[in-house]
């Protein structure tokens, strides 16, 4: 009888009222952003991007058996403190289940010059699944779009349009066209000297 009591305390415990098994991520998968994850996929069907300031994480169960996913839980870093979100069966704008994949949109964290000065990063996470036992995977991410590169150079002076436009080309083209002719003058010079 004690055996079988321990048997039961060890079988992951079902949350929800729909029953299934509880499993959690990868270890492997976690400790990451979705930049340094080392792979980037932007899937239209899973979340889309890539995103001005979101980054997309894809999970995936690896195994037939393990069926689809019913819910995910998800912990994140940040420098903020810790976040936690939840993906269900009823799909939202910035998160849905897809059978055995589950997608979700974050904050990249980006600065106004595309630096990451936040970014999330994936602590942990569990699932609740409709098959057996197991881990689920990070599958691929899709990070924001300017995640990945660094800082960028801002865009600074007045914008320059219309006539300004035409006559700064004309005195740029005179000053290539002067600069042509006085190579020219001293090749020549050079030949006959």
């Amino acid at each position: 009888m004690l055996a079988a009591v321990i048997g039961l305390g060890s079988a992951a415990p079902a949350w929800g009222s729909g029953g299934g098994t509880t499993i959690n991520i990868d270890p492997a998968d976690t400790g990451t952003t979705a930049a340094a994850f080392g792979t980037h996929r932007c899937d239209p069907n899973l979340g889309g991007g890539p995103f001005q300031a979101e980054d997309v994480w894809v999970f995936a169960l690896p195994a037939a058996q393990q069926g689809n996913f019913t819910s995910l839980t998800i912990e994140f870093a940040t420098e903020g403190g810790p976040d936690t979100e939840t993906i269900t069966t009823t799909p939202a704008g910035d998160r849905a289940i897809v059978g055995n994949r589950a997608w979700i949109r974050t904050p990249a964290g980006l600065s106004s010059t595309g630096e990451l000065v936040n970014p999330f990063a994936l602590t942990n996470a569990r699932a609740m699944i409709t098959g057996t036992d197991g881990t689920f995977d990070l599958l691929q991410t899709c990070p924001a779009s300017g995640a990945t590169a660094g800082p960028s150079l801002p865009v600074t002076g007045a914008a320059v349009s219309g006539p300004t436009l035409g006559k700064l080309t004309a005195v740029g083209g005179s000053l290539i066209l002067v600069g042509l002719v006085l190579l020219r003058t001293q090749r020549r010079r050079r030949f006959v000297a």
